[in-house]
């Protein structure tokens, strides 16, 4: 009862309490036993991994102290003998260690040190040490040994950074080898490569031998390339060597106009003699290419203009309709003309035509060409519209049916709940008798479009394309009872009894719809149409 009524905080904190002394325990008891067997440092470490988790603990900080202690006076001692033996290298990384060492262990305790006597050892062997060291890394360097002599002055800076020129040293150790693999590239007229690599030690030091120059100099240098290449317009190596330039300084002399000379001015020529050649698409393509890059380039507006009038190709929309189409001729010409302007393709011009079967354009051949009546209906239709060509789309089948209803009868079992005079529920089965539908509405179509030619009654493009889908529904009915109570049924060793495991199927029949969205039908085979219609025309180049 008394747990009951206390705080969920004052639990929570008896939790908290009850883990941290387990956890406490558990360190102090496997500190130990790692003591025990005379590893003191992997004690340390694990009393140091439970202090930076939870700070004032005593019985742990007494147990690092120990152990800490320990290991110093261990270590003190391995570093004697390595003094003995005059392994210098291992007194002062051993020492090295060991300082590292005590600096962690007195975030959580003071009264750590390292006697005198063992730093006496590593004062006389540092000395001594760095002296061999600091001569060694100076022959790696005149022996152009630059790595091994960059990780030697690493560890002289590790020990003292400010010994002798050792920082100096450091630099040269870890720039010359790029500077002098600028040098080459450049001598090589790789300048763009040299500029990046003197740029690697200018990001580092700026104040590096001429460095600063060296970078001028490069770019100078494959401006100046560029420019050579613009004057022998050899426009494609102009344009990669200003725009390289360019990256690295946008405001580097000329070199933006420079730029824009050489990418733009062989497309633009291009342009020039395939408006000549009536290839005006192509040409305003490549025009629109330079002004959405550059703005501007000479006269490349107006000539784009020049070329989008030239390139306009406009297409008068029919559809013929057959006996039973139900409009399906207006719809796709419609849904065509709407795809097309929605693509907001420049060049295509639509303009909507009629669903007459009496053009001459309905049933057109080779030889109604030179018709008068075919002659005179362009006169009479066309001409005045500009149009030059003809897209014509032709109703060869449409059939929507809906085919007969089947039905059947299906034994079920109806589920009563009738209450009796001790007031207790008892269920009540009675067999009864629903009807299972199946419906299906089936499509069929059949198209053929041409893109005809007005001046000469050339048919550039012809197309047949057909598409059948169909839509099947399957309900269930019963107008005698509640559909809810009914049970599918089953036969279990000649006995019929009501199916539990499908009764939410045959609820599901008893609540779908008995109707076919069959516009749904036709939407799924008119977008097909219009797409390949569509794309077709959009894809289609008069000039090719």
């Amino acid at each position: 009862m008394k747990l009951k009524n206390t705080p969920k905080y004052f639990i929570a904190l008896l939790l908290l309490i009850t883990i941290s002394c387990s956890v406490k325990n558990s360190t102090l008891k496997k500190g130990a036993e790692m003591e025990k067997l005379g590893n003191f440092k992997q004690a340390s470490e694990l009393y140091l991994g439970v202090l930076y988790r939870k700070q004032n603990l005593p019985e742990i900080e007494n147990a690092l102290r120990r152990s800490a202690q320990l290991h110093i006076s261990e270590t003190a001692f391995a570093i004697a003998t390595k003094n003995e033996k005059g392994d210098k290298e291992g007194v002062v990384n051993e020492y090295y260690n060991l300082n590292n060492f005590v600096n962690q262990v007195n975030a959580f305790t003071k009264n750590l040190y390292i006697d005198q006597q063992t730093k006496a050892i590593y004062n006389k062997n540092l000395d001594q040490y760095l002296v061999v060291q600091y001569d060694l890394g100076i022959k790696y360097l005149s022996e152009q040994k630059f790595r091994e002599a960059e990780d030697i002055f690493k560890d002289i800076s590790r020990f003292n950074p400010d010994y002798k020129d050792s920082q100096k040293q450091l630099s040269i150790a870890v720039n010359e080898p790029v500077y002098l693999k600028g040098v080459q590239l450049f001598g090589e007229k790789k300048y763009i490569p040299a500029h990046e690599k003197w740029n690697e030690i200018y990001n580092r030091e700026p104040n590096y031998k001429d460095v600063k120059n060296k970078l001028q100099q490069a770019l100078n240098e494959r401006y100046k390339e560029g420019s050579y290449y613009l004057m022998q317009e050899n426009f494609k190596e102009a344009e990669l060597a200003f725009e390289q330039v360019k990256n690295i300084n946008n405001n580097y002399l000329d070199v933006k106009n420079l730029y824009k000379e050489a990418a733009s001015e062989p497309v633009y020529r291009k342009a020039v003699k395939d408006l000549k050649k009536g290839k005006c698409r192509t040409a305003y393509l490549d025009l629109d290419g330079i002004i959405k890059k550059f703005d501007t380039y000479k006269n490349s507006d107006e000539l784009k203009s020049d070329a989008l009038s030239c390139a306009e190709y406009p297409i008068i929309v029919e559809s013929y309709r057959i006996r039973n189409s139900n409009g399906f001729e207006s719809n796709i010409q419609n849904a065509v003309i709407e795809d097309i302007l929605a693509s907001k393709n420049p060049f295509v011009k639509i303009i909507k035509g009629s669903n007459d079967i009496s053009s001459p354009y309905y049933r057109i051949n080779e030889a109604s060409r030179n018709n008068t009546l075919f002659t005179r209906y362009i006169a009479n239709n066309y001409v005045r519209t500009n149009a030059k060509a003809v897209l014509t789309i032709h109703i060869n089948q449409y059939q929507l049916q809906e085919n007969p209803v089947r039905a059947y009868d299906v034994n079920g079992i109806e589920v009563n709940k009738i209450k009796s005079r001790s007031g207790k529920d008892s269920l009540v089965e009675k067999s009864v008798v629903y009807k299972e539908y199946e419906k299906r509405t089936s499509i069929q179509a059949n198209i053929t479009y041409r893109l005809v030619e007005i001046a000469t009654g050339k048919i550039v493009m012809q197309k047949t394309i057909q598409k059948s889908d169909e839509k099947q529904i399957r309900y269930a009915r019963n107008n005698n009872s509640n559909y809810s109570k009914i049970y599918p049924t089953r036969t279990i060793s000649g006995l019929i009894t009501r199916d539990e495991s499908n009764y939410k199927n045959l609820q599901n029949l008893f609540q779908t719809s008995d109707q076919i969205n069959n516009q749904s039908l036709v939407d799924i085979v008119l977008s097909d149409f219009r797409k390949q219609i569509v794309n077709e025309i959009l894809r289609f180049n008069p000039e090719e």
